[in-house]
């Protein structure tokens, strides 16, 4: 991210896919970058199956505003997610899906990027749970919004208990960035 740049990140899908703990570590990272952070949550009304997002803004300046306007990264993953937010995301903003739960639209956003994500945790895991993870690295890869330092120490402090797991998942992320074509961060 260049100096003096705000960057306005959202990342939404269904409570339970851990898209808020993504949000959480990723403004950790940018506060381990000594950098300017604000991070909300919402919630829709149920627990496990309801909308979950988390607006991260970091900048090298004051952050007169804590949400996300227009996303300039936008990551969904969940259908309703993606119909609601896509059209809110800055203009030229990117936007990144996870193809297991979300069928993009032809023309609804100029950059329109799949992650992978749930289908690679399944095969690496066993399991979706890690595919927040591999969410935040790729996206970290593909914005260069926090250092790769800083998100690492933010992960082990948040979740030490499945520190190598959450690792893993991050390579893992970054890995399918670089896969993808993009210019890593």
């Amino acid at each position: 991210m260049s100096a003096g740049k705000t960057m306005q990140i959202r990342i939404a899908g269904e409570a339970g896919q851990g898209v808020i703990l993504a949000g959480v570590i990723l403004a950790q990272a940018a506060m381990n970058d000594a950098r300017q952070v604000a991070q909300s949550a919402r919630y829709g009304a149920a627990m496990r199956g309801g909308d979950a997002t988390v607006d991260v803004v970091i900048s090298d300046e004051p952050i007169d505003y804590p949400h996300v306007e227009a996303a300039d990264h936008l990551v969904v993953m969940s259908q309703p997610t993606y119909e609601a937010l896509v059209p809110k995301r800055a203009e030229g903003g990117s936007v990144y899906y996870d193809p297991f739960f979300v069928a993009p639209r032809d023309g609804f956003a100029e950059r329109q990027i799949p992650i992978e994500a749930t289908e690679a945790a399944i095969q690496r895991f066993g399991k979706a749970t890690a595919a927040n993870q591999i969410v935040l690295g790729f996206l970290n890869a593909a914005s260069g919004a926090v250092s790769w330092e800083s998100l690492v120490a933010a992960i082990e402090a948040e979740s030490p208990k499945f520190r190598a797991t959450n690792l893993e998942a991050l390579e893992l992320g970054r890995a399918l960035a670089v896969k993808a074509g993009l210019e890593v961060r």
